[in-house]
């Protein structure tokens, strides 16, 4: 998947600026606060149908503005080419996204068809941050390869905001009596066991297949000194090795556990169990030992791992999709460089090489220096107050 031009219109810093982009490296570089996030965030809203920073529609509104557009034509592996509208208007609080004509309804039906992998200064919290944000960003990686997993999550997450309505609303009111109460939590069980052990299993899949690509990242990045580790963690799982389990076992697992913490469910108006609780741990193995990264890493260290997971993604996405007419996803690096020596720009370089279309985010032209010499095709563009100058 290639974006070829870009339409922003009052969008954040942007009164009304058009981009002709390179199909392989767009190097955008200026002062901070000066509009180049901006670009990468509404690429995002494109492919997303949201931004990659969580900002709200409201937020991306030009200021003095009511309404904002984007507008965003692209190119796939088989040369077909699509053109995707986002519009916002502030005073209705409505957005619309427009995809070759037709308004995008369903979110669902839409993530994917525009691949994407997304690395900021924002993701470093996924190694130190919570861990519904790591649920988050592998969801989203799931998502975008599998539409089974995006519909059942979806549907899972709507039963457990049902039961948790239903939870927080009897401990407010009172209106059922225990048993009652336990009955009718036992249906909203009942309903998301299947989608539970499901979500779990995908994500199982998951962590076994892409260990492979953030090893080999990491490793073209940084060595074999040591090796990153992810693994799954859930309160139904007993151990990191998953062979033994099975959809059967999990689900009786699963139905005990979720028996079990009714009681402190009813009391704390809340679903405790299940995966939206669930958690990805992540390691760094030095010479046969582990170390939590939230624990022990360096700020590095810290970078260096989520460098290599994000790029991985990159190499997980294009295997997956590789017998599609989609193509390989677009590439965002949003001041990635910043913090890192100069030997690691280097590898990373190198590693992106091959990579399809590149987005790169700096306050350091320089950087520039050490990028073009791996890239035969590429455009520098500069920016300044919401303008672009191609340079």
């Amino acid at each position: 998947m290639i974006l070829e031009e870009l339409f922003l219109a009052d969008f954040k810093n942007y009164h009304n600026c058009s981009f002709s982009f390179s199909q392989k490296l767009n190097f955008i570089y200026g002062e901070n606060g000066n509009g180049k996030t901006n670009i990468l965030e509404a690429i995002s809203m494109l492919c997303y149908t949201r931004s990659f920073l969580q900002n709200t529609e409201a937020d991306c509104v030009k200021y003095g503005e009511s309404a904002f557009e984007i507008t965003g034509s692209f190119r796939n592996r088989v040369e077909s080419k699509s053109t995707v509208k986002f519009l916002y208007h502030k005073e209705e609080n409505v957005k619309q996204v427009i995809c070759d004509n037709d308004k995008v309804t369903r979110s669902n039906d839409f993530l994917g068809r525009f691949p994407l992998v997304v690395l900021s200064p924002y993701d470093l919290k996924l190694t130190m941050g919570l861990q519904q944000d790591r649920r988050r960003n592998f969801d989203l990686l799931i998502s975008q390869v599998s539409r089974v997993y995006l519909n059942d999550l979806r549907k899972y997450s709507k039963i457990i905001k049902q039961k948790n309505s239903l939870l927080k609303e009897n401990l407010l009111t009172k209106r059922y009596s225990y048993k009652e109460l336990r009955e009718l939590v036992g249906v909203w069980n009942s309903e998301l066991l299947d989608l539970a052990v499901k979500l779990m299993v995908r994500r199982m899949d998951f962590i076994e297949e892409f260990k492979n690509y953030i090893a080999s990242c990491f490793e073209r990045i940084v060595g074999s000194r040591y090796t990153p580790v992810i693994t799954y963690q859930s309160e139904i799982l007993e151990e990191s090795d998953f062979s033994e389990y099975n959809i059967d076992s999990l689900k009786v697992k699963l139905e005990k556990v979720l028996d079990e913490k009714l009681d402190a469910e009813i009391k704390r108006g809340i679903s405790l169990t299940g995966p939206h609780r669930d958690n990805y741990m992540f390691y760094m193995n030095k010479s046969g030992e582990l170390f939590e990264m939230r624990i022990s890493a360096s700020q590095g260290e810290h970078k260096t791992f989520v460098v290599a997971l994000k790029l991985s993604e990159f190499g997980y996405i294009s295997e997956n999709l590789k017998h599609t007419n989609t193509g390989e996803p677009v590439l965002l690096l949003d001041d990635v460089f910043s913090e890192l020596d100069k030997g690691r720009i280097e590898r990373i370089s190198e590693l992106i090489t091959d990579f399809n279309q590149v987005f790169v985010t700096t306050t350091d032209k320089d950087h520039f220096g050490i990028l073009k010499n791996n890239f035969n095709d590429s455009k520098t563009f500069y920016i300044v107050n919401g303008t672009a100058e191609k340079c």
